[in-house]
Order: C-alpha cells, then sequence, then structure tokens
C-alpha cells in the first residue's frame, strides 16, 4: 500500500460474531472453511468499493477507506451479503462492524495510531448485526448516511479524556416499509416495482418486502425495522429477505420463530431458515393464532 508516513484514513474492522460457536457446532475444519469464505465475501467486497484490505486477523478483517462514507457503505453492504448468502444463514454467521476516521501510521501492510486502536474499540462495542461508529467519524458522513444512524451509547475510550458518544448506522431499507392498514392489496401492489411482494401485517401495520424493500427485521431493538417489544423476543429476532425471487424467513434468536403455514402444522426455527410460501403466521418466540396480538400474518401477493 503506497502512502505516506501519516495519512488520513477510514480504518474499519469486520469481525465474524461468536466465531467459537462455529468450532463447537461444526468442528474446526468445516469451521475455519466457513470463516475464509465469509472474510473472502468481506474482502472482495472491500476492494470492489476503493478499499484497502490490509490484514485478517483470526475471524476479523482490517481494512481503510479513503472516507467514512465508503467505509459506511461497504459496511452496509458487508452485512446484507452476509444475511442473504445461504451458506452464511445456514452456519447462523452474523457481523460486528466499527469504523473510526483519523489520522494513522501507514506502512506496506499494516497501519498503526490512535485511529486504528479508536476503530477497534468500535468494533468491540459493536454487537451481531450492528455497524458501530462515533460522533465525530459521523460529523464527517454525508447527510443521507447520517440520517441512517441512531446513537446508542457514550462511554470513555482508553487514551481519551471525555465521553465518546456511539453510534449505530442502520442498515438494510426501512423507509417507507409501513404502510397504512386501510391500503388496499391492488393500492400497495400498485407502489412496487416487481409483480410479486410479501405483506406483513402485524397489528395496526402493514410491512411490505420487495425489490426496492428487500430486507425486513424484527426484533425487540430499536434498530429492527417492525420492533416488537415482548420478553420472548431477541433483540434481533428474525429477519425477512427477497433472494432471487424467494422470500427467506431466518431465525436468528434464543427462543427460536415459529411458522405457520394456512393449513399446516407449525414449524420451529432455531437458528435456521425456511422459504415462506402462500400465506399462514408467524411467531416470534412463541406458538400465535389468528387474532392474537402477537401474530405477524404474511402474505405473498
Amino acid at each position: 500500500m503506497d502512502c505516506p508516513a501519516t495519512c488520513h484514513l477510514t480504518i474499519l474492522f469486520a469481525d465474524i460474531a461468536d466465531s467459537t460457536r462455529l468450532y463447537d457446532t461444526f468442528g474446526d475444519f468445516r469451521a475455519k472453511e466457513l470463516i475464509a469464505d465469509c472474510l473472502a465475501i468481506l474482502k472482495t467486497l472491500s476492494i470492489e468499493n476503493q478499499g484497502v484490505v490490509v490484514k485478517t486477523i483470526g475471524d476479523e478483517l482490517l481494512c481503510t477507506f479513503p472516507t467514512p462514507n465508503h467505509a459506511a457503505e461497504v459496511a452496509r453492504k458487508m452485512q446484507e451479503e452476509v444475511a442473504c448468502n445461504p451458506e452464511m444463514i445456514q452456519a447462523g454467521i452474523h457481523l460486528r462492524i466499527g469504523f473510526h476516521h483519523g489520522e494513522v501510521i501507514c506502512e506496506p501492510e499494516d497501519v498503526f495510531g490512535d485511529a486504528v486502536n479508536v476503530a477497534a474499540r468500535m468494533v468491540a462495542l459493536a454487537k451481531s448485526d450492528q455497524i458501530i461508529t462515533n460522533k465525530d467519524t459521523l460529523s464527517l458522513m454525508k447527510r443521507s448516511l447520517k440520517q441512517r444512524a441512531r446513537i446508542v451509547d457514550r462511554t470513555r475510550v482508553r487514551g481519551k479524556d471525555d465521553l465518546m458518544e456511539i453510534h449505530e448506522l442502520i442498515w438494510g431499507k426501512p423507509e417507507q416499509m409501513t404502510m397504512a392498514s386501510t391500503f388496499t392489496e391492488e393500492l400497495i401492489a400498485s407502489l412496487t416495482s416487481e409483480k410479486d411482494f410479501l405483506q406483513i401485517r402485524y397489528q395496526q401495520n402493514r410491512i411490505l418486502v420487495d425489490n426496492e424493500r428487500p430486507i425486513l427485521t424484527m426484533g425487540r431493538g430499536v434498530a429492527n425495522h417492525l420492533i416488537i417489544d415482548h420478553p420472548l423476543v431477541s433483540r434481533m429476532h428474525a429477519r425477512i429477505e427477497l433472494r432471487r425471487n424467494r422470500f427467506i424467513l431466518s431465525d436468528q434468536s434464543t427462543n427460536g420463530t415459529f411458522v405457520k403455514p394456512k393449513g399446516q402444522p407449525f414449524i420451529l426455527l432455531r437458528r435456521d431458515a425456511i422459504q415462506l410460501e402462500g400465506q399462514g403466521l408467524i411467531g416470534l418466540g412463541r406458538k400465535v393464532f389468528q387474532d392474537d396480538p402477537m401474530s405477524l400474518e404474511y402474505r405473498i401477493l
């Protein structure tokens, strides 16, 4: 990497969350293979988007970008790519990503300095499926990205005197997902770019998943597109993704996700995925039935 002794870069760490579980579940060889496959995806996305891959550290990738905008866009692409990859879904692989912009010392195969240390702290603060940065880095980003961020904490970072304001960058496409329940299916269909789409009804909300809005996350955490505040619901409980004209429901929770296709028995998902077809009910953390306030009614239209 040709660069001066010091330069300003955005340092990004991407870490495979709870990778020790992979070794316990799949054994050493398969776990190592899954981690390598995941890191290969992340490296490709970095290189294709003006990033420089500095090194991998076990199950973690360190790369640099010219600006926080580049890093933020790639971080979102990393999360979405892994979340939609069949191999990663089946293995239950999730990412933790953190980044920070600042002055670093550049060497041919490494970077050093305070900015690297802060970026490492950002990824350490991130939970599964999160992208974390701080107020100073966020202030350098374009407006559309700032609008996708929310403050999650204020904490002390080693070597810094003041509290650092921590922000989460929301990924997926939350905008324009919730429709008034008085809309007809025909009207909703006219708003979508594809003939087929998935409709989720939850209480007074009607939510769409289609080519323009291909990801729907559900859970207790405020970062979800659909927030369901219940003790049995995990922070990031489940997600629905449109992938190759198929709607895939993936569980990533503690208590599991129950699916009841119309006219069929319940299916329990635990860190697994299933293709949704026709219509039916989804329960987060427990079985649900028609008119249950916790039920999510799905229908492919």
